[in-house]
Formats: C-alpha cells, structure tokens, sequence
C-alpha cells in the first residue's frame, strides 16, 4: 500500500517559496539605481557612472569599488560585467646582458615575481637574441599571452605584439607609440636633480659622462641640461658630454676614456655627473691613476643607486632609484591593462632620490 507524503508545513509549497525569493530579488535587482551604487562604493554619482562605463578618470580603487556595489546591489550581473584578468602565465622578456646585471634588474625582477605571485600569476623568463633584433629579424618563434618587457623598447618588437593583440607592459622602458603603458624611474628629474647638487656645491664646469642609445639615456641628459641653463651656464656638447661611444662603455671598462677625455680638455671639469653607478665607479678609478682627488678635485656622482656605490671609496654620490617598485608597478599595470584593453596606456614615473654620500664636495675657490 503506498502511502502519500504529506509537506512538513501543510500549506506551504517550499519550491514556491524558492521562486518567490528569487522574484524578489530579481525584482530589488531591477529597482537598484545608479544612486544606489554611488551610495555603496562611497563615490560620487559621476564617478560611479565613469567606473561602470569604462571611462577614464577613475582610479583602480574606485572602479573596483563600483563594480563590488553594483554587484552588491543587484545593479548589474557582476559576472558579465567583470574585467578580464591575467592569464595564468606572463612572459618577462629581456636581454641577456640585463640580466647579467643582477644588481639593478635582480631587483626589478624580485617585484614582478612578487607581485605576480599576488595575482596569482607564473612569470616565465625569455631571454632575447639581441642580435637578431638590431639587424630586424623575429625574436620569438611564438608570441606570448601577455608580455613584461624589461629594458626593450624596440619599435618593432613593439609593433610585432600590437598586431597581435598581446597584453603588454614596459618596465625601465618607454614605448613611443604610447600603445603600451610603461613604467620607469623619473630620470629626467633624476639628470636635473643630480646637476643641481652639484651646481649648489658651487660646480660651474661639469661633464655628463653618458652614451644615448634610448629615451631613458636621452632623459638624463635633457635633465642635466635643463638644470645648468636653470643656472645660467649655456649649454655647450663640446664642453658638457663625453659620449662614449657605444654600450659596452657604459660599464667598468668606462675608465680609459674618461681618463682621456680629462687629458685632452682644455678646461678640465671640477665635477661628473656619471650615466650610471659603474661608470662613475670606473671614472673614480681614472681620476686616481691621473693622480687626482675624488672628491677634493673632481667630485662624481652617479645614477642608479646600486647597493656597491654606499661601500665604494669614497662612497658614491648618486641618484637612488626603488627598483622593487618598478617590477611591482609593472604587473600592476599589466593586470590594469588586461582588464581595461581600450583604455589609453598609461606612463608611469617612479620618484627618485639624491643619495648624497662623499664622492662630492665644494668646489675650490680659485
């Protein structure tokens, strides 16, 4: 004999209760306002409508704020609304000879892995033939999912992964085009910074010791160029910049041509604003062989802040970079870039600081 079972709750049908609560949600959902989501994420009404329409001008705070209200409050389906995010693996492209400098792009490197990590994000490291760049040819057999450029800026490599759709960020790079964002240090206030500390030490004739193959380099001299006319000392190449004549130079082989250079000079400069941390330790080394004085006759200051410059003697004078930061920052933007891929690319400059340490002093009277 089979039996009929009876509800728990006679009366009451507990699937049509289900569908009651759904209708009334769906029913708040599509009563929630604009207002309702301003209200919510804490921001004004503009803000809000900016954020949930992709526009410029709100912070990546804000929008996330938004976007967490408007789910909140029924506003919009947050799933089909939500940003795209990073695929699980990013490629950090770069040079051979960069990675070999461990003691500025370890650095960088350390943030990205960091920070990627926080993402939830692999990193894969590639390294390019840089040869077959210079001469045009394809440095990848496959293009990444999304790319971390650190220290590339090569148009055309550029312009390989634009028509390919990828993901993209520049770190201690700039991309000209401006079709990717980019971070790096500020070294244009960095150039200028580093000449006004010397000029406030009462250094007229100073020598910028640098090799301009990219923007970055390019920065540092435009600095060092707008801080001596600041002081009233026109700008004279002949005078202010020995080019050392290719990249191999800008490192501890710099020396013999500093030393020369000095030799040659009519008007020998009481101070050197160095393209980088190695140049000026390699140029401390020349000025001692020619038996000179840093910084009783020649004062230097370098540019990168690398931890060897606080121990060198004596300790280097020079422009201080968080280079952490930039790795940070670059994942940062490429998850921003990811989410938002038809937002403008953003150009990120990271501050930096005079490290001020006894390889400078006042110039001499007389």
């Amino acid at each position: 004999m089979s039996e009929t079972m009876e509800p728990a709750h006679p009366g009451k049908n507990p699937n049509a209760e289900d569908r009651q609560d759904a209708a009334d949600a769906k029913s708040a959902r599509s009563s929630a306002k604009l207002t309702d989501v301003a209200a919510a994420a804490g921001v004004s009404l503009a803000t809000a409508s900016k954020a949930l329409n992709n526009r410029r001008g709100v912070s990546r705070r804000n929008r996330d704020a938004v976007l967490r209200a408007a789910q909140a409050v029924g506003y919009l389906e947050y799933e089909s609304q939500s940003p795209r995010t990073l695929p699980s693996t990013v490629t950090l492209f770069t040079y051979g000879r960069m990675v070999g400098n461990d003691a500025f792009y370890g650095d960088i490197i350390d943030g990205i892995v960091s920070e990627a990590t926080v993402q939830g994000v692999t990193v894969e490291v590639s390294i390019l033939d840089e040869a077959l760049s210079k001469r045009g040819e394809r440095t990848w057999k496959t293009l990444p999912k999304a790319a971390i450029l650190m220290g590339i800026d090569e148009p055309r490599l550029l312009e390989e992964m634009q028509q390919g759709g990828i993901p993209g960020v520049l770190v201690n790079g700039i991309d000209q085009s401006m079709n990717f964002p980019s971070v790096a240090p500020d070294y244009y206030f960095g150039g200028w910074a580093a000449t006004r500390h010397l000029l406030d030490l009462g250094h007229t004739e100073i020598l910028h010791v640098t090799h301009v193959y990219r923007v970055s380099i390019a920065q540092r001299e435009i600095g060092f160029r707008d801080a001596l006319e600041s002081a009233g000392i026109a700008f004279d190449h002949a005078r202010h910049i020995l080019d050392l004549g290719s990249t191999d130079m800008i490192s501890m082989n710099a020396g013999p041509a500093v030393a020369k250079h000095l030799a040659g000079m009519e008007r020998r400069p009481t101070a050197l604003f160095c393209v980088s941390d190695v140049v000026a330790m390699s140029a401390i080394q020349a000025i001692r062989d020619m038996g000179l004085s840093v910084p009783d006759d020649i004062s230097v200051v370098g540019f990168d802040g690398l931890p060897i410059g606080a121990h060198a003697m004596p300790s280097l004078t020079t422009v201080g970079i968080d280079r952490r930061e930039l790795g940070i920052a670059a994942v940062k933007l490429l998850a921003e870039r990811a989410s938002f891929p038809d937002s403008p690319a953003k150009r990120i400059s990271i501050g930096v600081e005079l490290l001020n340490r006894q390889s400078t002093a006042p110039a001499r009277k007389g």
